[in-house]
């Protein structure tokens, strides 16, 4: 009589509850399988109900349900529930079984076996075969479902297993009819993940949510939801991300939300009491650029509060560096939205780790020290001390500027009618130039309606006239010839080489700044403190610096590392308290200790007047770039003994460097 499956003991529970007619789809929805399944279900059933009085009642466009004799069917449910031990039928449907499942092997990294999920299920282990072969088709070539004596585990590369784990959430969030909201998402994923974690990353969607910039798709906000919920359980429980593909990007646009990833972290970290690896700061960086995470400010009472200091960060940092940001929307935004928390978090004593700060230092350490004394004003005015990773996230938004105003090489490639001569001349210049070129095909009748503001030169197969761009007149066929006027042309007309010949460095370029007075070699020295004081007392007496520059320059100290290279360092102070700009150097007869576990031989002592900050950025560039550089440098200069031919070396290097 109970000859039955599971699922049809299911069914006829379902039925049981419904007064009205209902679509054959919701049951199929609901067991997970097909409506044909349920039509043969109910053919099977039919005879068994019969014999209790009850029948299943067809409706077109409107469902079945069923009829008869009500008590008597009852009682049918009943024995049925008994007999299959389906008391919890509602609460164990395969979905439910499946997140539990999904939870113990994807989430918690459980192994479990086929016998303890029978007892704890309640289903058999065909059931459970099934169960499993299902989340199985989540998996990819990086993960795996592993059985053996030991029980039924995954194993596979940790993103593989985020991966896995989303392609299971929208598979949970397809199942509901309701899911149209981020809270709806954080509904339906409770069983998966924990209640702490849904509410913390919640919160940090609804705050990235106030600054971004435009609309955002909500498709992207609920990826990214889904994406840090993921994340964040994961690192929570202690399974963090041992790598990231690399993906290759032009130029560093995709750093742009860095700082505010790293500022995520530390709001959902905090909370939760964990810490997310410097990895995953990037992953959610890559995230946020991925599904096109914008910041803007919108809170005006914070816009009007530091508008001004915001402009004026730009725009000093825009002279120093002689390159105008001061039009870019999105360095505004980034500034504003930065400065504002970052205030906040120094007032009240929180550091945030910026994992990038030794490769932003040695990428970009001239930027870094720009901003360093950019932000001397705005410290002053809101009475804090920047540290080493709050300037390093500001050099982040300016390396990324930077970039967006710096042009690509742009050639305009014309011919009679277009594509096809166009094409062939294209694709044998691919070969011959570099990679960093932008190229664009027109034919001539085009040619008048073009914007040639931005084109280096143009290529072309036919006569031109009236145009006041460089031509280079090629044969249809591009000749080895033709391709060596064009390298030719692009050598002497391409952005790119007049904006790396703009940043060559002129001959004298340290001599204003050097002085044989303030360099000090082969000392003696044992301590850092003695080394610094040895070299500030002699500035102060001259009168190169005011009294409180020294005590700024061990403030700078405490903030932060001044570490160049391994082996040198180069600490400064407030250029407020700098009368004359002028660069104190020492060398070591034995390396001293600096910070922590680091040793320097050579110290460089910046003393930075208000008037020539746009100056030593070239003397910065110039000298950094000596360091990093320089072969055996530190070697020659232990050889040394007068201080005019450490100022003769530098000029040399200069001069090696320029040519």
């Amino acid at each position: 009589m109970f000859d039955i499956t599971t699922r049809q003991a299911k069914l006829i529970k379902l039925m049981s509850k419904k007064k009205n007619y209902v679509p054959t789809r919701y049951f199929a929805d609901h067991l997970e399988v097909s409506e044909r399944t349920i039509f043969n279900d109910i053919s099977l059933l039919e005879e068994l109900l019969g014999e209790y009085g009850v029948r299943i009642d067809r409706k077109p466009n409107q469902g079945i349900k069923l009829c008869g004799d009500l008590e008597t069917s009852e009682q049918l449910i009943q024995k049925i529930i008994k007999k299959l031990k389906l008391e919890d039928v509602s609460g164990y449907s395969a979905l439910y079984r499946r997140k539990l499942i999904a939870k113990w092997l994807l989430i918690e990294n459980k192994t479990v076996t086929y016998q303890s999920l029978s007892m704890d299920l309640y289903i058999s282990t065909s059931c459970l075969i099934k169960d499993l072969d299902q989340i199985r088709k989540f998996m990819d070539e990086e993960v795996n479902l592993i059985s053996d004596v030991k029980g039924t585990r995954v194993e596979g590369t940790e993103i593989g297993i985020q991966k896995t784990i989303k392609r299971f959430a929208y598979y949970l969030i397809e199942q509901e009819r309701h899911n149209f909201t981020i809270t709806s998402y954080g509904r339906i994923l409770e069983q998966l993940f924990s209640k702490g974690v849904i509410e913390q990353v919640s919160q940090s969607m609804k705050e990235l949510v106030s600054v971004s910039a435009g609309n955002i798709s909500e498709q992207y906000l609920k990826s990214l939801f889904i994406s840090l919920l993921i994340l964040t359980e994961r690192s929570y429980r202690g399974n963090h991300l041992d790598e990231l593909r690399d993906i290759q990007f032009e130029g560093k646009e995709y750093l742009t939300n860095y700082p505010l990833a790293v500022q995520i972290c530390h709001n959902i970290s905090s909370k939760l009491s964990f810490t997310f690896t410097e990895l995953e700061h990037k992953y959610i960086s890559n995230q946020l650029f991925a599904h096109r995470i914008e910041v803007k400010m919108n809170n005006s009472y914070i816009e009007n509060l530091f508008n001004y200091d915001t402009k004026r960060i730009i725009s000093d940092v825009s002279e120093a560096i002689n390159i105008d940001l001061t039009d870019d929307k999105k360095l505004y935004n980034s500034i504003m939205y930065h400065i504002f928390p970052m205030v906040y978090r120094i007032k009240s004593g929180i550091d945030i780790v910026n994992p990038l700060i030794h490769e932003i230092k040695n990428n970009y350490g001239v930027l870094f020290r720009i901003i360093w004394y950019v932000m001397e004003d705005f410290e002053k005015k809101y009475d804090f001390k920047l540290t080493d990773n709050e300037v390093a996230f500001i050099t982040i938004h300016f390396r990324v500027a930077i970039e967006r105003k710096e042009q690509m090489s742009k050639i305009l490639v014309v011919c009679q009618t277009g594509l096809v001569t166009s094409d062939l001349i294209i694709n044998r210049m691919k070969k011959f130039l570099p990679s960093n070129i932008q190229f664009k095909l027109i034919a001539k009748p085009s040619l008048e309606e073009e914007d040639l503001s931005e084109v280096d030169f143009i290529i072309s197969s036919v006569q031109l006239q009236n145009i006041d761009r460089p031509v280079l007149y090629v044969s249809p066929l591009v000749r080895d010839t033709d391709l060596l006027k064009i390298y030719s042309y692009y050598l002497k007309y391409s952005s790119t080489i007049r904006n790396k010949e703009t940043n060559k460095l002129e001959p004298g370029i340290l001599s204003p700044f050097l002085s044989s007075r303030y360099i000090f070699l082969n000392e003696n020295i044992t301590t850092k403190k003695d080394c610094l004081n040895k070299m500030i007392d002699l500035l102060e007496q001259d009168g190169v610096v005011d009294q409180s520059f020294g005590t700024t320059v061990f403030e700078r100290e405490k903030l932060g590392s001044t570490l160049v290279q391994d082996w040198v360092a180069v600490p400064h102070g407030l250029q407020s308290s700098v009368n004359e700009t002028k660069i104190s150097i020492m060398t070591m007869k034995h390396p001293i200790k600096w910070n922590n576990e680091s040793y320097v031989s050579l110290i460089i002592l910046l003393a930075v007047a208000n008037k020539d900050i746009v100056n030593i950025r070239k003397f910065l560039g110039h000298l950094y770039k000596i360091i990093l550089k320089t072969e055996n440098l530190e070697k020659n200069i232990q050889k040394l003994h007068d201080p005019n031919d450490l100022i003769a070396l530098l000029e040399r290097e200069n001069q090696c460097i320029m040519t």
